[in-house]
């Protein structure tokens, strides 16, 4: 199934800007360096999988200084990984 969001806020820059549109497919397929779409706190965040362990994912946005991510609020389930975003393609940090 297909995911369109909109980036909020700077947290993703360079990669992705505020009000960008990403489209993300629902697989569990992620890997490390993969931009997703997640549950974060009960609040959906698009960030950048950090480390994978035990099925749990550390979430971080690329803008480090403008980002609250998993470095606030610790890591998510693998369950909360909604999609992988696939467009546009978010350069590797």
């Amino acid at each position: 199934m297909i995911v369109i969001r909109r980036v909020e806020g700077p947290s993703m820059l360079p990669a992705l800007r505020e009000g960008q549109i990403v489209v993300g497919f629902h697989t569990r397929n992620f890997k490390v360096g993969d931009v997703v779409i997640a549950y974060q706190k009960k609040r959906e965040v698009v960030k950048r999988i950090s480390s994978i362990d035990k099925g749990r994912v550390f979430l971080v946005g690329d803008n480090e200084d403008q980002s609250t991510d998993s470095r606030d609020h610790g890591s998510v389930s693998d369950k909360d990984i909604e999609a992988v975003v696939r467009w546009p393609l978010a350069l590797k940090k």
